[in-house]
């Protein structure tokens, strides 16, 4: 059924909403799956929705507003069966003994291979950008590799000290600025992270959303009927992908990494769009007051120099791509070419820790991998517009009947608003991302939970390697020459459909 024939629901209006808080709820309602009661806790505004972000707009979203819907029961609970299908399968005993057999190897950073396209690149001086390359299909030579044996077995890379999903979660606010969305993501065997923008600029209420999504994860219905030793695995690990974002300041950092690690965070993200010496200051902090005990990943890196510096002070991760993504403006307001695929390649052999690529790398997830990426970040194509995303079930829906969420950069005027980060009269400072809408389905077949669009991004990964004949990623990476091609317009259109 198309989602503009959903018989969405007033969330006002709504006479179920009303039976949860009055507790009049018929014999059916009454046996319904506590988590499934959960979800309508979720999904609330920003008022009472703490410490998640929940649905809400801003006097800078420039959005149709006609009404608000919630997701029927009958869709609800189908929804939730998708969610709760696809995690069991992520968590499988034969994906997880998979799993922990890349956790005990050691990473294999990408060493240099040969590349015409590249070298001759870099020899011009030229910008060159994800949508400008494409992948050769190679391996007419090896044996045919499996999708669904590949499937079985991740594909994981080591991602720091973790086995891990090569999808990323990132720390936008609107995609991850809730309970479910990072708890699920984690579950997805994913790194993710606690926003530190917008609402969560404030440390107390970050701190709680990371204590909420600890316990959410514990109450988890993958853990039912799984022995202790099973528990006890999947808990511990599925926490430490649960990333607390910092600022680029030592002090600062310290401060709300402190806070952090009080309620359990062990994984940090040091995050500043901006080049400088303070992500470098920043980590060597971090390490000399935590130790070994946590992990941290740090960026955004801007050149080679950066990146062994930050390796040197103690990041098991570098983070690259400045502006590129979908709300991102940055590259047009400072004048900046989106050309991290040229650093992603000249890093090669030179950081042996891993790389994850923001900007754009998910809609290009062959080539970015070809190129020395092990971790892809998502935001939309992945958390954009469903059930788990800041909302829950409750949607706005525009002049045209379509269900959404707004959707804004992390520097967006909607976030800055959020933030706090105002002018006098009201007048955001430093805009560097749009606001847009995040459709409750973006793929006609698909279905609006956070692990059904993981599985899809991951069929794409598999893709990717089954084409190259290449059982994983360091064998991708390690092919050489390269299969890394230039495209050009007209074949970017042969590519798609037309």
């Amino acid at each position: 059924m198309h989602i503009k024939e959903l018989p969405f629901s007033s969330f006002r209006d709504s006479e179920l909403w009303e039976a949860f808080i009055t507790e009049k709820l018929t014999p059916f309602e009454k046996n319904l799956p506590d988590y499934l009661k959960y979800w309508y806790v979720e999904s609330q505004e920003n008022s009472s929705a703490y410490p998640s972000q929940g649905l809400l707009k801003t006097p800078f979203d420039f959005l149709d507003y006609k009404q608000r819907g919630m997701v029927p029961i009958k869709e609800m609970i189908r929804i939730l069966r998708v969610r709760q299908y696809f995690l069991e399968v992520f968590n499988h005993p034969e994906r997880i003994a998979a799993l922990k057999k890349v956790q005990r190897k050691k990473f294999v950073a990408p060493g240099k291979v040969a590349s015409a396209v590249m070298e001759q690149t870099i020899a011009d001086d030229l910008a060159l950008s994800i949508s400008d390359l494409g992948i050769r299909v190679v391996g007419s030579q090896r044996e045919r590799v499996s999708r669904k044996f590949r499937f079985n077995h991740g594909p994981f890379v080591k991602l720091g000290k973790y086995a891990r999903s090569i999808l990323v979660g990132s720390a936008m606010p609107d995609a991850w600025g809730s309970v479910y969305a990072i708890s699920t993501m984690a579950q997805c065997l994913s790194l993710v992270g606690v926003p530190r923008n917008g609402p969560f600029n404030e440390i107390a209420r970050q701190v709680a959303l990371a204590e909420q999504v600890f316990t959410a994860l514990e109450e988890s219905e993958v853990l039912i009927g799984r022995s202790y030793y099973e528990k006890k695995f999947l808990l511990e690990h599925w926490k430490h992908n649960v990333m607390g974002v910092l600022d680029a300041d030592p002090q600062k950092a310290l401060v709300r990494g402190k806070a952090l690690y009080k309620v359990g965070v062990r994984t940090f993200r040091v995050y500043s769009p901006e080049p400088g010496l303070s992500v470098v200051r920043t980590v060597r902090a971090l390490r000399k007051a935590f130790g070994d005990e946590i992990e941290i990943f740090a960026g955004q890196v801007v050149d080679v120099t950066q990146a062994k510096q930050i390796e040197e002070a103690g990041a098991d991760g570098l983070y690259i791509g400045i502006g590129g993504g979908g709300r991102c403006i940055t590259g047009v307001r400072s004048g900046s070419v989106i050309d991290w695929p040229i650093l992603l390649w000249e890093l090669r052999g030179q950081v042996s820790i891993p790389i994850i690529v923001e900007g754009g790398a998910s809609d290009h997830i062959a080539t970015s991998l070809a190129l020395g990426a092990s971790g892809i970040g998502v935001s939309r194509a992945v958390a954009g517009g469903t059930v788990e995303s800041p909302g829950g079930m409750l949607y706005y829906v525009d002049e045209d009947g379509e269900y959404f969420k707004p959707y804004g950069g992390e520097a967006s005027a909607r976030t800055k608003y959020l933030d706090n980060k105002m002018l006098p009269f009201q007048m955001p400072s430093f805009v560097e991302g749009g606001i847009k809408k995040a459709h409750m389905r973006h793929l006609p077949y698909g279905v609006p939970t956070i692990p059904f669009h993981v599985h899809n991004l991951t069929e794409d990964i598999i893709l990717s390697l089954v084409f190259r004949s290449v059982e994983d990623v360091v064998q991708f990476q390690a092919l050489d020459p390269s299969p890394i091609r230039r495209n050009t317009p007209q074949g970017t259109w042969q590519q798609n459909t037309h």
